[in-house]
């Protein structure tokens, strides 16, 4: 029996985990990262100026400055690879006539193979080569949860990266084998909740999975920003560092929660043992920004806080990506089948009898069919996870999904009554008490001295 193929296959599972440093690092290793920036950016600035596309003339260059900084030919290779990286990005936004400047590295970086560092999981020590017949070595402060992921069966180590003030190990352990599914969680992407239908042998029943921290959140550092702008709108370099340091805090708190919904949704998946079936937005075809009108051109976005501005701004931070990235990789970890769907006019399609409403019917949050003799109407985002498990069961057959079944007439009576499977799941804060971080009771302050 076949299993589901994901759009992108990953036969090993990757996975990052960011250590805090014991003390800082030894001036040795400070000044191995920053010869390891400078041959980064020479590789960058090779490779653009001569066009090179090709890995391996780009090591032999890479072989060639290491030799000119005494570095090993361990790290010319990982820094060949990284400037490659950054020049075919670079390369990329220009054929795509995107805004993009020429690349170069700021902050002092090491990132090597584990040809040239050694790590003790025990102690957390980390030797590492520094040039030819020079090593190093400090201390990682390895957290029970550390120790248990390194501890892992056919986990090893790939890679190292090294910063001034922490340390990344990437691991990579052989991705298990998808199970055979026997339900089916077909869920269409909103902007503060997953919304669409749960198919098994016996029972069809609509699922809706909310998060609306996530908008509270943004709308809360939304507001911060725009006080923290008008406050400092006569220093420009302070108002950059705070409005900076907002964004990393939003960002952050998102990703949190995101991650909480992310792993009670795989767990869900994994005791039910069900395939997802998400939207692939990568197969939507690109538009011209902004919204257009055949007849008056080009619409302007309106005044500050006109409603298609607050629109505007909240499509552009729905984290949409990083939900799917985060499905995509704890899938992988644990075996769950992903089938990804062309959402193209899943919202407008009857899923009774395929009528195309039009593009003029995605008014309202309800979904009429326009055949008259078929009288279908749905809360339209359910309406658009029900096309998702007709797609994934009409593409890949029922054999392969054992023997699931699209009952729309049992779906038509539950759709007033969608169950929620994750009310016990811990909600993010909407706004801050104190500082992030801090284990201090609220209305403490902080001493003097």
């Amino acid at each position: 029996m076949s299993l589901p193929s994901p759009v992108h296959p990953m036969p090993s599972v990757l996975r990052a985990l960011v250590l805090p440093l014991v003390g800082e690092l030894p001036p040795p290793v400070l000044a191995l990262l920053r010869d390891y920036r400078l041959l980064v950016n020479e590789i960058l600035r090779e490779a653009l100026t001569s066009g090179k596309t090709a890995r391996g003339s780009l090591s032999r260059f890479a072989r060639d400055r290491a030799f000119v900084h005494q570095l090993t030919g361990g790290h010319a290779v990982a820094a060949a690879a990284i400037g490659l990286g950054l020049a075919k990005a670079h390369r990329r936004r220009l054929r795509k006539h995107l805004d993009s400047r020429v690349p170069f590295v700021r902050l002092p970086f090491l990132r090597t193979g584990t040809d040239t560092f050694h790590l003790d999981r025990d102690s957390g020590k980390v030797r590492l080569s520094l040039r030819y017949g020079e090593w190093s070595h400090f201390f990682l402060h390895l957290a029970p949860f550390h120790r248990d992921r390194l501890a892992a069966p056919d986990t090893r180590v790939k890679q190292l990266h090294v910063t001034p003030d922490r340390v990344v190990l990437y691991l990579e352990r052989p991705a298990p084998t998808p199970y055979i599914p026997t339900r089916l969680l077909a869920l269409d992407t909103n902007e503060s909740t997953l919304d669409g239908v749960a198919l098994s042998r016996k029972s069809t029943h609509a699922v809706r999975v909310p998060f609306p921290e996530v908008r509270t959140i943004q709308a809360t550092h939304v507001a911060r920003r725009r006080k923290l702008a008008r406050k400092k709108a006569t220093d420009r370099r302070v108002g950059r560092r705070l409005l900076d340091r907002e964004g990393r805090r939003e960002r952050n708190r998102v990703r949190s929660r995101l991650h909480v919904l992310t792993r009670h949704l795989i767990h869900e998946a994994v005791r039910n043992r069900a395939a997802l079936a998400l939207e692939d937005f990568s197969k939507l075809a690109r538009r011209r920004r902004g919204p257009f009108s055949r007849r008056f051109g080009t619409i302007r976005p309106g005044p500050p806080g006109s409603p298609r501005r607050v629109l505007r701004r909240r499509l552009s931070s729905w984290p949409r990506g990083e939900l799917h990235r985060q499905l995509t990789y704890k899938a992988a970890e644990h075996g769950v089948p992903i089938y990804w769907v062309n959402p193209f006019r899943t919202s407008t399609i009857c899923p009774k009898c395929g009528v195309y409403a039009g593009p003029r019917s995605r008014v309202g949050p309800k979904f009429v069919c326009a055949n008259p003799s078929c009288g279908w109407s749905l809360d339209r985002q359910l309406n658009a996870g029900a096309n998702l498990g007709r797609i994934v069961l009409r593409d890949h057959g029922r054999a392969e999904l054992g023997g699931l079944r699209l009952d729309l007439d049992a779906l038509s009576e539950e759709a007033m009554r969608p169950r929620y499977p994750f009310e016990q799941i811990e909600r993010a804060r909407a706004e801050r008490r104190e500082r992030e971080g801090s284990n201090r009771p609220p209305g403490a302050t902080r001493g003097v001295g």
